[in-house]
């Protein structure tokens, strides 16, 4: 076989690549916190279950309202990057500024045309080798196939996601309630295999307005072109399997990127037509049309946490998000943000941001209104970011410029957080007490993530982590430990 990787023993290897923390240090903290958190625990055990169900003492998305306004998609990082008119003729000074600024010769559009298609790779590296380059391209020929992965980068209306709504069945099945419409939707979407589901009010803020179509390269209004008034939007969290985003940088774990996407394709297309078959109105959507994680917190999925991903209990980042927009009205079962402490523990957990290979993560304490990374003072630059709302604003250019550099896409702030852990009990039972820790103890527990294996990700990838990727099907034919079935349970 061309180039095996060497033989080694994983977890030895994986525990010497980890970041510099020992676990004496670990546990010499822990006798320092064990009291405080005893007592905290023990307190906080009879109040598990309320804790795991969140509080909807939340504000959900705060917004200064003097700032803030709709996001036009053309300004969406990886539509202005697609479409050739928005980068080289409408917009050609953004990708200047960034070139002068970073004193790098980029163009946003010129580096997408190649993304992920040169015809190289290298048998003698780890984790950018034909199977690893492979293991990408079969992840997303679903969407390949039905001429949809143009969703992926926030294309509307098509194959998949198709506005035709001539299928809307003449007539329209009686639900009996709000609550059992969203009780038979919810399990049609687990069917198709969804992790979590929730769903939200139509909010005219959070979708993308005007709306943009690169294929065509022209604008779309919800007034004029979008083929029904929207009621309620359904939002989807498909899973991502852990030890294949563990191997993040590397080309490999585009395996769990291009699957999370033929996923949402497949759930979002499915659950459309299902409430098609309904006699009600159904358009599903990828990045398209709205901003998913907005509609997640709307939607009571999850937080919003300092790598700008909705963080769900269970599963932490480690989902894809796809929507459903209808004219249902679910009346009184309608779901509402909740917190589970998740934003106030990233304000003391960095793990994202010392992970992410481009510095793109903000490291500021607290969120804000206001991007407020570097050259964020220079006129235009930021014009990727929804100013108005309250979080740690990313600087998307140079995400997507590691992305271009690395030839795919990159999950280590997704690898790297601390809420994403395979779904074990004892993690539920410290996702349940969390919220009640004070403070100094989140950073015990975000410093404790990769001294037990967890996380600790380089801004390389990591060779026993993708080894370990490809011998995680070892045992798939008995699998008594079902040890492959992670992150996708309640």
């Amino acid at each position: 076989m061309t180039n095996q990787v060497e033989n080694q023993n994983v977890t030895d290897q994986i525990e010497n690549d980890l970041p510099n923390m020992s676990r004496r240090s670990f546990f010499k903290k822990t006798v320092l916190g064990g009291g405080a958190a005893i007592l905290t625990g023990g307190a906080a055990l009879g109040a598990s279950k309320v804790s795991l169900e969140g509080s909807t003492n939340t504000p959900g998305i705060d917004i200064d309202e003097t700032i803030f306004k709709p996001k036009d998609q053309r300004d969406v990082m990886l539509c202005h990057a697609t479409s050739p008119y928005l980068s080289k003729v409408k917009n050609p000074e953004r990708a200047e500024q960034y070139a002068r600024l970073w004193k790098k010769d980029f163009n946003f559009n010129d580096a997408i045309q190649t993304f992920e298609n040169r015809d190289h790779f290298d048998n003698n590296k780890v984790g950018y080798n034909q199977a690893d380059r492979a293991i990408g391209h079969a992840a997303w020929y679903p969407l390949v196939v039905a001429k949809s992965r143009s969703s992926a980068f926030t294309q509307p209306n098509t194959p998949m996601h198709s506005w035709d709504q001539t299928d809307v069945h003449e007539e329209q099945f009686d639900w009996g309630s709000g609550k059992r419409a969203a009780d038979m939707i919810r399990s049609t979407a687990r069917l198709f295999g969804a992790v979590r589901v929730g769903i939200a009010k139509f909010d005219k803020r959070f979708v993308y307005d005007p709306l943009y179509d690169i294929v065509d390269e022209r604008t779309l209004s919800w007034e004029k072109d979008f083929p029904f008034e929207p009621k309620s939007v359904i939002v989807i969290a498909t899973p991502m399997d852990y030890d294949n985003v563990a191997t993040a940088p590397s080309w490999t774990s585009e395996g769990s990127t291009g699957n999370g996407y033929s996923d949402m394709g497949k759930i979002a297309c499915q659950v459309a037509k299902f409430i098609r078959g309904c006699g009600y109105n159904a358009v599903g959507a990828g990045n398209d049309l709205a901003n998913s994680v907005a509609y997640a917190i709307l939607a009571g999925l999850g937080e919003g946490g300092r790598n700008g991903s909705c963080i769900m209990p269970g599963v932490g980042p480690r989902v894809r998000l796809c929507k459903v927009f209808t004219n249902i009205d679910f009346e009184e079962a309608y779901d509402q943000p909740h917190t589970w402490g998740i934003r106030e523990f990233c304000k003391s957990c960095m793990k994202c941001a010392d992970a992410c290979p481009s510095g793109a993560i903000s490291k500021d304490v607290e969120p804000s209104y206001l991007p407020t990374y570097e050259f964020n003072d220079e006129p235009g630059y930021t014009w990727n970011n929804h100013v108005g709302i309250h979080k740690w604003h990313s600087d998307a250019k140079r995400c997507f410029n590691f992305w271009m550099d690395n030839d795919t896409s990159c999950l280590n702030c997704v690898a790297s957080c601390t809420f994403n852990e395979p779904d074990y009990w004892h993690h539920w039972f410290i996702m349940s007490v969390s919220p009640m820790m004070p403070k100094f103890m989140h950073s015990l527990m975000s410093e404790a993530h990769p001294a037990f294996g967890y996380g600790g990700q380089s801004r390389t990838p990591i060779p026993a982590k993708v080894e370990k990727f490809w011998k995680s099907g070892e045992n798939m034919r008995t699998n008594t430990s079902m040890k492959n079935n992670i992150g996708t349970a309640g």
